[in-house]
């Protein structure tokens, strides 16, 4: 009973990863990416100036009020974003009044120059915000045919890891384990190792991943969709709005908030500010909510302070309550993002993305490996559906990368007053990966393989390059003004790159060898001889030429 529950289990894991496994590629790529989506803006945004450090945060606080001023009257809330270690511009936001029809106005965000207090005008790009909401909202289809789409996909990955868990019976001695002179042991080896070494990060990816689309798959209550104060107090409580004061539509003058924000480093006893967010601004109701940071996995009612911006009153009011349910779903957001994350910890969180990612594809080769014997013995070679799967596993395991890498040529070369630039960036992207994904069907699978894994390696080696030759952000540059963000990226990029040099060269020696194998041997009998074999006969090397002509004249 237990073999055969434990075989199900082992057709339900290789079915259910087969079906969604190169979507899940897709998912676990681009949000892996996304833990870091502040530092590939800032490198694609090559306009901004390197960061000077030496600013106190009252006179940033100073620059960015009298910057709204300017330029965000009328706007009912205002937000102030302080540098920070993974972004160390200045920047400032507000939103729109919504659209007819719309529920939400668009959001505007500016990076400010400190030394002249005016916005940096940047190029047009999608950055690396684009690549992280891919992640869950995909990319040309409407937000709830994606949410749709990607909760699915989850709930099969969801279910694939706890299959995975079941078929293994020694899950501990399998992670020790590595046969690489065995192909189909080797490729279940690592998939195997891939799996065990994070499986807490899968689970918790996966499960916390869900919980963003609550609200979207909850509406499939009967209750919820014939009781809408039900479903909106439930909202209310998962998602609480910050308290305010709602604008009175009569003009007052606002404090300065640097002044404001003495009051409020006082109570902190440091100077840990993150953010600001002004409401009802230059209105007799104006209030300021000063963020210290958002480095808990829970709320923290300490790290937040809310000033009347008129009459300089700290209010005691606690701006945000969370229930206990708010409190667990924030927390298992916060970890799914990575919110509370330092440096070291969102490193952890990228390199575990990447191992999940891994692991999809070493999943996928792996299905692909295990029939391969089998296939090549039918007389028609192998059948559609093999090869499929071969082409899509070529196309998406290397193809997406490459594709990615050309979003980011595109950030660097097309032209800067471009119509559209930003849409085109993604443009770029999907185009080649289309390509990409039709060019194994017509190229032997190791030769696609070979050339793929061989453009990867050249065009993210290859892109440190292009960026010295277009802009002044140049690996150089970055290193000798310690801005660790630009260099980083570029650093990865060569790390990258010589990765896929690394496998296409592997693939390329293994390719050698198989074909040197399948060839006749040469040796000749004083070789044979010295190892130990039989001599040929002497006459072998003179009869086969005789016999080759009497075949051809018969």
């Amino acid at each position: 009973m237990k073999d055969n529950f434990r075989q199900s289990m082992k057709w339900l894991h290789t079915w259910v990863g087969l079906i969604v496994g190169w979507m899940l590629f897709f998912m676990f790529l681009t949000g892996t990416l996304g833990y870091f989506y502040q530092e590939i803006t800032r490198w694609m945004e090559p306009e901004r100036p390197f960061i000077v450090h030496n600013i106190s945060n009252e006179k940033l606080i100073d620059t960015a009020q009298s910057y709204l001023n300017k330029h965000a009257q009328g706007i009912e809330a205002w937000d102030i974003y302080l540098p920070n270690s993974r972004d160390q511009n200045l920047r400032v936001g507000w939103r729109h009044e919504p659209e007819p029809g719309k529920k939400r106005g668009q959001y505007i965000t500016k990076v400010l120059d400190i030394t002249t207090g005016e916005k940096v005008e940047s190029r047009a790009t999608g950055g690396g915000r684009l690549l992280y909401r891919m992640h869950y909202r995909l990319h040309y289809l409407s937000t709830d045919i994606s949410y749709w789409l990607v909760g699915f996909c989850s709930m099969l990955m969801l279910l694939a890891v706890i299959t995975g868990v079941v078929i293994h019976k020694k899950i501990f001695s399998d992670f020790f384990t590595f046969r690489a002179k065995k192909v189909l042991p080797g490729w279940l080896d690592i998939h195997n190792v891939l799996s065990v070494i994070a499986l807490p990060f899968h689970f918790m990816i996966t499960y916390s991943g869900l919980l963003f689309f609550l609200f979207t798959y909850m509406v499939l209550s009967s209750n919820l969709q014939t009781n809408e104060d039900e479903y909106r107090a439930m909202r209310k409580e998962i998602y609480p709005r910050t308290a305010h004061l709602e604008k009175a539509n009569q003009a007052a003058e606002m404090l300065d908030i640097s002044i404001l924000y003495q009051q409020v480093k006082t109570a902190w006893q440091g100077d840990e500010l993150s953010y600001v967010e002004i409401f009802a601004a230059n209105d007799v109701n104006a209030q300021v909510l000063f963020v210290r940071h958002e480095t808990d996995i829970t709320y923290n009612p300490a790290d937040e302070v809310m000033i009347s911006a008129v009459t300089g009153e700290v209010i005691t009011q606690q701006p945000k309550e969370y229930t206990a349910a708010g409190m667990i779903h924030n927390g298992f957001i916060s970890l799914h993002e990575g919110q509370f994350a330092g440096a070291i910890a969102r490193w952890i969180y990228f390199f575990t993305g990447l191992i999940g990612t891994a692991m999809i594809a070493s999943g996928l080769i792996l299905w692909t490996t295990k029939r391969k014997p089998q296939q090549m013995k039918k007389p028609n070679g192998p059948d559609f559906g093999y090869r499929l799967v071969e082409q899509l596993n070529i196309g998406t395991i290397v193809g997406l990368p490459i594709a990615i890498a050309l979003y980011f040529y595109a950030n660097r070369l097309l032209p800067l007053d471009m119509v559209g630039r930003a849409a085109w960036e993604a443009h770029v992207m999907f185009i080649s990966w289309a390509i990409l994904l039709s060019y194994p069907a017509f190229r032997p699978a190791a030769k696609a393989w070979s050339e793929q894994l061989q453009l990867a390696a050249l065009v993210y080696l290859a892109l440190p390059l292009v960026n010295a030759l277009t802009t002044d952000k140049h690996l150089f540059n970055s290193l000798s003004k310690q801005d660790w963000n630009l260099a980083g990226f570029d650093l990865t990029l060569l790390l990258v790159g010589s990765c896929f040099a690394f496998a296409a060269y592997k693939v390329k020696a293994l390719q050698v060898s198989n074909n040197s194998s399948k060839r006749p041997s040469t040796q000749s009998s004083k070789q044979r001889v010295k190892q130990g074999k039989a001599p040929l006969p002497a006459t072998s090397g003179s009869l086969l030429p005789v016999q080759q002509a009497h075949k051809e004249q018969c």
